[in-house]
C-alpha cells in the first residue's frame, strides 16, 4: 500500500523491473499473503507476478485447488523468500555466498529457472577460490555435477588453501571420502591427515561428543582407511595419532613396521601424489619412421635417449617402435629402465613385446613417475634382440602450448640410437 510522502512519478522514467520492484516493496495493489518462516512473518507480493515466473504458483493460484487466504512458508526464512521474490520481479539475486544453499532450495522447490541459474552462476565465480569447499558441499547436494568437478579440482590443486579454511569443517562426510580418494593431492599425507583429525574435531563437537580418538574413529567409520598413514610423517604419527586411540594397537604397529619396508596390513602402500597433473600429451619425435633396423648381435643393446620438459611432469608411458618381422619367443622380453638426474635407476620394467609387426607399441608404466622440470631423465632399451621399425629425421625440440620436450644423446646408449635416429619412438605424460 502506498504510504504518505511517496512520490507519484514512481511509473516516469523507470524500467518495468524497478517499477514492479517499487509496487512489491510499497505493497501497491498486493492480492497475496505469505506467513514465511518460525516467526510467520508477513509478506505481501502479486499473483500475477509469482505465477508468470513459477509453474508452482501458477498452480497454487490457478490449479484444480487454488489456495485461499493467507499461505504458510514454515520453511523458509523470510530474508530468503524475499530475494525469491526479487529475482522473480526483476531477474537479478541478491543473496551472499553462505546463503546460496537455501537459496538454491528455494529456487527449486518454486522451480524458478532464474534464481537457480544466478546461483550457479555466483557458485562458478566461487568454484576456484578459497571458498571452493563451501562450493563444493552445495554442488554435490544439488547434483550440479560440472560445478562439484570444477570445485573439487580447485581443492585437488590448492589443497593447503583450501583445507585450512575455516568452511572446509562443513564438508559432508560423502564429500570427505571424494577428497580422501584423491590419488593425487597439492599437500603432504600429513597435512591431509591433519585436515581429517580438525574435521573430526568439529564433527564430534556437532554431535557433544569429545573428541576422542575413539569418537574419531566412531563418526568417519571405514573412510580411516583411505588415509595413507604409512606416508605421514613419522614424528607426528608418533606424537600425535599411535597413542591417540583413533587407530587399533594392531594398525598401530602395522604403520611403524612399513617404516621399515614391511607390508602394510591395512592402509594403501601406494603414495598421494603431491602434485596434480590434468592435461595430457603425446610427444612422437620422429619424422619419418623406417624399417630394417638390425640390433647387434654380440652385446646387451642399450638403445638410451635423454629427455627433458620445462614443465613438472607425470611419465605415464614410453612409445616404443614395433618389430619388423617374426619375433621368436627368445627375443620378446625387453626392459625398459629410467633414470634420473643424477644418473640413478627409478624405474625398472621387463616387457614382453608384441610379436605382430608394427610401426609403434606403447609401454604403459606400471605406476606413473614425477619428474622435475627442466632436468634430464634418461629412458634405456635394454635388450633388443629382434628387427626392428625405428624414427628418422628425428626432431630435438618438440613443441605445443607451452610445453618443451627437448631430446639429447645419452651416454649409456652402445647403439646408434641418437637424437636424430633410431629406437625410443616418444613419450606420453600428464602435467
Amino acid at each position: 500500500m502506498a504510504q504518505p510522502g511517496d512520490p507519484v512519478d514512481w511509473q516516469d522514467g523507470q524500467s518495468l523491473s524497478e517499477c514492479m520492484i517499487y509496487m512489491l516493496e510499497k505493497e501497491i495493489m498486493c492480492d497475496v499473503t505469505f506467513r514465511v518462516g518460525t516467526e510467520q512473518s508477513i509478506i505481501k507480493a502479486h499473483k500475477y507476478m509469482l505465477a508468470s515466473r513459477s509453474p508452482v504458483f501458477y498452480t497454487m493460484f490457478e490449479g484444480s485447488c487454488p489456495e485461499k487466504g493467507e499461505i504458510i512458508v514454515p520453511d523458509i526464512n523470510p530474508d530468503i523468500f524475499k530475494a525469491l521474490l526479487k529475482c522473480i520481479y526483476s531477474d537479478k539475486l541478491e543473496v551472499a555466498l553462505e546463503n546460496i544453499s537455501e537459496a538454491l532450495y528455494v529456487a527449486e522447490k518454486y522451480m524458478v529457472s532464474t534464481m537457480k541459474k544466478e546461483c550457479t552462476s555466483l557458485l562458478s565465480s566461487s568454484a576456484e577460490t578459497s571458498n571452493a569447499p563451501v562450493v563444493f558441499n552445495i554442488a554435490s547436494h544439488f547434483h550440479l555435477e560440472s560445478l562439484k568437478a570444477k570445485s573439487l579440482m580447485h581443492i585437488q590443486n590448492n589443497a593447503v588453501e583450501c583445507l585450512t579454511a575455516p568452511n572446509a569443517m562443513k564438508i559432508s562426510k560423502e564429500n570427505i571420502e571424494a577428497i580422501l580418494k584423491l590419488d593425487s593431492m597439492s599437500c603432504s599425507e600429513t597435512n591431509t591427515c591433519r585436515f581429517l583429525i580438525m574435521w573430526l574435531s568439529h564433527q564430534c563437537e556437532v554431535q557433544g561428543k569429545t573428541a576422542s580418538g575413539e569418537n574419531m574413529r566412531e563418526v568417519i567409520g571405514s573412510l580411516l582407511y583411505l588415509v595413507r598413514f604409512p606416508f605421514v610423517n613419522k614424528v607426528y604419527f608418533a606424537k600425535e595419532i599411535a597413542h591417540s586411540g583413533l587407530l587399533t594397537w594392531e594398525e598401530v604397529v602395522s604403520v611403524f613396521s612399513s617404516h621399515y619396508g614391511r607390508k602394510n596390513e591395512f592402509f594403501t602402500g601406494s603414495v598421494r601424489h603431491s602434485r596434480v597433473f590434468n592435461q595430457h600429451y603425446t610427444v612422437l619425435r620422429h619424422r619419418n619412421i623406417l624399417r630394417d633396423w638390425t640390433p647387434y648381435t654380440d652385446v646387451i643393446n642399450y638403445d638410451a635417449l635423454q629427455i627433458k620438459v620445462n614443465k613438472n611432469i607425470e611419465l605415464k608411458s614410453v612409445i616404443l617402435y614395433g618389430p619388423d618381422g617374426d619375433v621368436s619367443s627368445s627375443d620378446e622380453n625387453l626392459t625398459v629402465n629410467i633414470l634420473n638426474n643424477s644418473g640413478n635407476e627409478i624405474f625398472s620394467q621387463k616387457y614382453e613385446s608384441c610379436t605382430e609387426r608394427r610401426e609403434l607399441q606403447t609401454l604403459n608404466l606400471s605406476e606413473p613417475i614425477e619428474l622435475d622440470s627442466n632436468k634430464y631423465f634418461t629412458i634405456i632399451l635394454v635388450g633388443l634382440k629382434f628387427q626392428a621399425h625405428y624414427g628418422t629425421k628425428c626432431k630435438p625440440e618438440y613443441k605445443i602450448d607451452d610445453i618443451i620436450v627437448t631430446f639429447h644423446n645419452s651416454p649409456n646408449c652402445n647403439t646408434t640410437t641418437k637424437v636424430e635416429q633410431g629406437q625410443i619412438a616418444g613419450i606420453e605424460f600428464n602435467v
